[in-house]
């Protein structure tokens, strides 16, 4: 009886952290974006580049122009993103978030009075040839 009482006074075990179904390397490659630019025109398509680093910044390009600035975050099962590029003449931010293996996004045309919905896909790597 006392060693029943004994064990029923000692803490439970810590529960179990579950590790998180996605990672920032989730982001990690080259995707495939399909642009909904205007309600309408047809979409249009473009090429996204995205690296993370272990701080939480961001590398990569989006529709052939790098990033200036750009960071991650994981919050649980949230994984997003934002950057800001250049055409030259004015700023775009875009942010996205990885949902179910791909990323829905928005641009923003600093100055230019449009908001631009995209989504993309990853592209599959090409095989290394045997031989």
């Amino acid at each position: 009886m006392k060693a029943a009482a004994a064990l029923a006074a000692l803490p439970a075990p810590p529960a179990e952290v579950a590790v998180p179904a996605i990672a920032p390397k989730d982001l990690n490659g080259t995707w495939d974006v399909t642009m909904f630019w205007s309600p309408t025109e047809p979409p249009s398509s473009t090429v996204m580049v995205l690296n993370v680093a272990e701080d939480g910044k961001l590398t990569g390009s989006f529709y052939s122009s790098e990033f200036l600035e750009a960071e991650y975050s994981l919050r649980g099962e949230t994984l997003a993103f934002a950057s800001v590029t250049t055409d030259g003449e004015a700023p775009y931010s875009h942010s996205g978030r990885l949902v179910n293996g791909r990323i829905e996004g928005q641009t923003l045309s600093q100055g230019r009075d449009f908001l631009m919905i995209w989504v993309a896909t990853r592209r599959e790597e090409a095989a290394p040839a045997a031989g």
